[in-house]
């Protein structure tokens, strides 16, 4: 029997070859440990579901694998595993408004004096102009209050506003000439950013409402970091006869006292599992306020004053950069740690014991 005589489904192969090419080559966009584990599930989907005869991919198959890599790229620095973002998101669900709240609280009570002179006999200043960030800050105090009353998915809605609002004021700054205006305040929105991630990446990993334990401990510890801040600045801003939200309060705060236990305490946190699939977002997120009040990106004689678009998209650039390479130091330390794991069970399983001198998986051995 020759080739023309065999039967339809033995002389064609049902699946083309291009075609498993093509979806491999779409499956390439997807961040590299997310597509380690998922890519041989997602590859059985596109060709269980491709039509017969089909030797490319649809348009609408690459419209939602694009946007499928988007999300996962998105949310990358949350890790890529269920169990790495319902860790990283516990965290930051409760450490995030905690930073935030600082200068939420700074900005709000600003504006509020603004609204005030504006109310007076002889205001004029229009509080957009003013406090540009004012908009955000408000509508994220929403997000994080609607986040823990449960109302997740409006709370997550208020949070995407709350974000959208920030970039517009960095893009407003720096088209109205306060590039440095938009450089100090670019951290603030990546935290913002984030922490809409957070709530966007917690509805696909953790099912039904947050634990009343987690939503009372974020709204403690925001009233504590609160209170600690008006402690200390109070008596500098009594004695300067300034407001304790200005920033000559808080001009004794040097960068090199808050920037050393921050350095400590994400580097304790990486010793444990759990508490190591935050540190990516924090570290990104100090890094970037470090540099926001460093001159990093300019010389000696040059006044910080002169900034523009790009030092601030230099600011943004390197933060993704860092918290990209935290997420991947964190993943193959999550791959060592089951690595030693897995060798424990199976020692044990054996019923052997290691040699005092033998190598220990992840360890470097002499070739």
């Amino acid at each position: 029997m020759t080739a023309a005589d065999a039967p339809a489904s033995v002389a064609d192969p049902l699946v083309p070859p291009v075609l498993v090419r093509d979806y491999r080559r779409l499956l390439r966009l997807f961040p590299y440990t997310y597509r380690r584990a998922h890519e041989a599930e997602m590859l059985g989907h596109l060709l269980d579901g491709a039509r017969p005869g089909q030797s490319r991919p649809t348009r609408a198959e690459r419209a939602d694998l694009l946007l499928a890599a988007t999300r996962e790229w998105l949310l990358a620095p949350l890790g890529s595993t269920p169990r790495q973002r319902r860790a990283a998101t516990g965290l930051l669900f409760v450490l995030l408004p905690v930073v935030l709240v600082v200068m939420a609280a700074r900005v709000l009570a600003f504006a509020a004096a603004i609204v005030r002179a504006m109310l007076g006999p002889d205001g004029h200043a229009p509080l957009v102009a003013t406090v540009p960030t004012a908009l955000m800050w408000a509508l994220w105090v929403v997000a994080v209050a609607l986040a823990l009353v449960g109302a997740r998915r409006v709370g997550l809605v208020v949070a995407v506003l709350a974000a959208g609002a920030g970039v517009a004021a960095l893009v407003v700054s720096v088209a109205a000439g306060s590039a440095y205006a938009a450089y100090l305040d670019a951290p603030w929105v990546v935290g913002l950013v984030a922490y809409a991630g957070v709530l966007a990446a917690r509805r696909t990993c953790w099912v039904g409402a947050e634990p009343v334990a987690l939503r009372a401990a974020t709204v403690g510890a925001m009233a504590l970091v609160l209170g600690a801040l008006v402690a200390a600045a109070f008596s500098d801003a009594a004695h300067l006869g300034v407001p304790w939200w200005s920033g000559v309060a808080l001009s004794s705060w040097t960068l090199p006292a808050l920037a050393a236990p921050v350095v400590l305490l994400l580097g304790a946190a990486l010793l444990w599992r759990r508490t190591r699939q935050a540190v990516p977002v924090l570290g990104g997120l100090a890094l970037a306020m470090l540099l926001s009040r460093s001159s990093f990106f300019w010389s000696g004689t040059v006044s910080l004053q002169t900034a523009d678009l790009g030092n601030v998209l230099a600011l943004l650039g390197l933060t993704t950069a860092v918290t990209l390479v935290l997420r991947w130091a964190v993943n193959r330390l999550d791959e060592l740690s089951e690595a030693r794991a897995s060798h424990r069970a199976l020692l044990a399983a054996t019923g052997a014991a290691p040699r005092p001198g033998a190598p220990h998986p992840g360890e470097p051995t002499a070739v």
